[in-house]
């Protein structure tokens, strides 16, 4: 098989880990938005049920 020969050495390791991480840009718009337990509930209507 060919991923028996497959080795990670400590370089790809850390490429696959700075690749993984979100731009700048990313972070900061996930740091602005609310987390989902701070954003008000939706409320939700079941079939058959009217109000």
């Amino acid at each position: 098989m060919a991923l028996q020969s497959l080795q990670i050495t400590a370089t790809i390791a850390m490429r696959a880990r700075d690749v993984s991480r979100p731009a700048k840009e990313q972070q900061e718009a996930a740091d602005r938005r609310p987390l989902r337990d701070e954003m008000p509930k939706r409320e939700t209507r079941r079939k058959g049920q009217n109000g």
